[in-house]
């Protein structure tokens, strides 16, 4: 089950997509659209054609800025609920109108780690991307207590194999959608995805 917060929940598994084509994540899997490395219009037109709003990579779309008027008009007029930024910010703003926005911070080492980590809103609808996501499989414990809830892997994921390591420690994955269709073909993957606490929750 993936993380909640009051009134919306972070879905276990991200599917990247740049939206061109209309998709949606694998049936029979916790999961929710990631619109990346696409441009404003083809958001615009996901998300109000889309059964389930999709979450937003902000700083990959062409054309959106990531100021008051921009978050309101994901927040407010497209009902987006999760927004992913590297701007502190940008995620306080998201979260004070209702979403639930995730930071993005780069780990490649612990000094880099808590540099991003220093401008951290640590408010109850602001969580952690980890990026690239594999590394969060390297971070000490006292590393990964320095993280707010919930966290989500993102970057480097390429196999089912690394998805279900990653989701062991975080709360959500980002993947792509072959990965997404290898975690639904895979019982035990299903499984870890439906039912799995992640250690240090």
């Amino acid at each position: 089950m993936g993380a909640d917060v009051p009134g919306l929940r972070l879905p276990r598994v991200l599917v990247a997509d740049d939206g061109r084509r209309a998709t949606s994540p694998p049936p029979g899997l916790d999961a929710v659209i990631l619109l990346r490395n696409t441009d404003l219009g083809t958001l615009i037109d996901r998300a109000t054609s889309s059964p389930m709003p999709p979450a937003v990579d902000l700083d990959t779309v062409r054309g959106l800025g990531a100021d008051d008027a921009a978050v309101h008009f994901l927040r407010r007029k497209l009902g987006i609920e999760i927004l992913l930024t590297r701007r502190p910010q940008t995620a306080a703003r998201f979260a004070a109108l209702g979403g639930l926005a995730m930071l993005n911070v780069l780990a490649f080492d612990s000094t880099g780690l808590a540099r991003s980590l220093a401008g951290h809103p640590r408010s109850e609808r602001v969580g952690t991307v980890i990026s690239p996501g594999l590394v969060l499989m390297h971070m000490l414990p006292a590393e990964l207590a320095l993280l707010a809830r919930p966290v989500v892997a993102y970057g480097l994921i390429g196999t089912e194999a690394d998805a279900r390591a990653c989701l062991e420690r975080a709360d959500g994955i980002v993947v792509l959608p072959a990965v997404a269709a290898e975690l639904v073909s895979d019982a035990a993957s299903r499984a870890a995805i439906a039912g799995f606490v992640p250690s240090g929750a």
